[in-house]
C-alpha cells in the first residue's frame, strides 16, 4: 500500500488529551444484507453514540436497525438528498461535536480494530490542529486482496469540514476548496459492496454514473469526476468516449487544474490512462494503447507494452526476465495504478513462464501468489483469445 501523506508518528502533540464524544455514523439505503454486520462490529465497543442515517430503504433495512434500538443505535431517516456528500454533512451536522467516524453499511470493523478504535481517538484528542486533520483507516476488501488507505472517514464534527461531490465525495476545510491534512491510522475496516454481485444486485454502476454527472455539472473541469467516469463506467464507454476523456484529462493536467483533494490533475490523468487503456485493448486498439504507456509510470506502461507483445505480438524472453526485475523494485511496483501490490505483474509473470517455462512452472509460482483479475486474466490465468468479450458483462 502506498501512502499519500504524513504516519500518525508525525503528529505533533500538546498536553494531556482531553476526552472527546466517539459517534460512529453508518450510511445506509437498502441495506438488509449487511446491515446487522455492520452494527456489530460496532455496539458494545466504547462509542458514545451509533448513528445509522437511512436515505430511503424501502426493503427491511429500518426495521433491522429498529432492533438494535436496545443497544442504543439511533436511527435518523431521511429522504436521499441526491449526494451522498449531502448525506454526510447531514449526519455532521446530527452528531454536532466530538469525533465522527464514518462506515458505510456495507463495511465492517476488524475485530482487534473494533475494540481499539475509541481508545486510539482518545490518544489522538491531544494532537495539535486537530481541527484541521482528517483520520484514515485502511479498507480492506477482502474479495481482491487490496487495501485502501487515502479515505478520509474520521475527524471533529465540529471542525467545519464539510464533503463536497454527490459521488466520490471529499472533505475540505471550512470556507475553502482545500482539503484537511490526512493521516493514516492503523484501524482496519473490511468492505464488500463491490463483489460483482452485490454490484449488480444494487446497480450500482447506473447509480454512480449518474451521480457522475450531477458532480460534473456542479464542479465542471475537476480532473476527479473525469477519472471516475471511467473507473466507475469503463464497461459503457467507447473506444471514441476514452479517447476523448483522456484527451481532456491531458490539457487540464497541462493547466494543473483544480482538483480539490490530494491529488494533482497529472496524477489523475495518470490513473485515468491505466484504467482507459483495459477498455481500448478490449476494442483492439493496441497502438493506442502502446501510446498512452509512454506517458505512465513504469509499472504500468511495462505491462501494457508486455501484454501486447504476449496477445497480439510474439513475446521473448527478456520480456520475462524484465517483468520479474521489474516484480523486484517494490518501490517502483507501489506507484502502480492498477495495483501497487504488484498482483498484475505477477499474472503477467505468471502468463510468459507457460511460454517459456512450461505450464508446470507457471502453476507453481501461481501457487506462490494472491490471484490477479483484470480485462486479460482471471485469477491470474490468461483469459481466452476472445478476451475482448467483455469480462465484466
Amino acid at each position: 500500500m502506498r501512502r499519500l501523506f504524513p504516519p500518525l508518528s508525525e503528529l505533533e502533540f500538546a498536553g494531556e488529551p482531553a476526552p472527546l464524544p466517539v459517534a460512529v455514523v453508518v450510511l445506509a439505503r437498502d441495506e438488509e444484507r449487511c446491515i446487522a454486520r455492520c452494527l456489530d462490529s460496532v455496539i458494545g465497543r466504547g462509542a458514545d453514540r451509533v448513528i445509522v442515517i437511512d436515505t430511503g430503504s424501502v426493503d427491511r433495512t429500518s426495521s433491522i436497525v429498529d432492533e438494535y434500538r436496545r443497544h442504543g443505535v439511533e436511527s435518523v431517516r431521511i429522504p436521499w438528498p441526491g449526494s451522498f456528500a449531502d448525506a454526510r454533512n447531514h449526519a455532521i451536522d446530527v452528531v454536532q461535536t466530538g469525533w465522527i467516524v464514518f462506515l458505510d453499511a456495507d463495511e465492517w470493523f476488524a475485530e482487534k480494530s473494533a475494540d481499539q478504535f475509541v481508545a486510539c481517538l482518545e490518544s489522538l484528542s491531544a494532537a495539535r490542529s486537530l481541527d484541521r486533520l482528517a483520520f484514515a483507516p485502511i479498507i480492506h476488501h477482502p474479495d481482491s486482496g487490496m487495501s485502501v488507505v487515502e479515505l478520509p472517514r474520521i475527524f471533529l464534527a465540529d471542525s467545519g469540514i464539510r464533503y463536497h461531490g454527490a459521488i466520490h465525495e471529499y472533505p475540505v476545510l471550512p470556507g475553502t476548496t482545500r482539503p484537511p491534512q490526512l493521516v493514516g491510522l492503523d484501524v482496519w475496516l473490511h468492505h464488500d459492496g463491490y463483489l460483482p454481485e452485490v454490484a449488480v444486485a444494487k446497480e450500482k454502476m447506473d447509480r454512480n454514473l449518474n451521480l457522475l454527472r450531477t458532480a460534473r455539472e456542479e464542479d465542471p473541469g475537476n480532473p476527479r469526476w473525469l477519472y471516475y467516469l471511467v473507473k466507475d463506467g469503463l464497461p459503457t464507454l467507447t473506444r471514441a468516449h476514452l479517447i476523448e476523456i483522456c484527451t481532456e484529462l491531458r490539457v487540464l493536467a497541462e493547466r494543473d487544474a483544480r482538483t480539490g483533494d490530494r491529488r494533482t490533475a497529472g496524477e489523475y490523468y495518470q490513473l485515468t490512462l491505466s484504467e482507459a487503456c483495459q477498455g481500448l485493448a478490449i476494442a483492439g486498439d493496441w497502438p493506442t494503447v502502446l501510446r498512452y504507456s509512454e506517458e505512465m509510470r513504469e509499472p504500468d506502461a511495462h505491462y501494457y507494452r508486455s501484454m501486447a507483445a504476449l496477445l497480439t505480438g510474439v513475446p521473448e524472453e527478456h520480456d520475462l526476465l524484465a517483468t520479474i526485475g521489474l516484480r523486484r523494485a517494490q518501490e517502483r511496483v507501489s506507484t502502480s495504478a492498477l495495483d501497487s501490490s504488484g498482483r498484475h505483474l505477477d499474472a503477467l509473470i505468471i502468463a510468459l513462464l507457460a511460454r517459456f517455462r512450461g505450464a508446470s512452472t507457471a502453476e507453481g509460482y501461481h501457487e506462490l501468489c494472491h490471484p490477479w483479475t483484470d480485462v486479460f486474466f482471471e485469477d491470474s490465468r490468461l483469459r481466452t483469445p476472445e478476451f475482448q468479450r467483455h469480462p465484466f458483462e
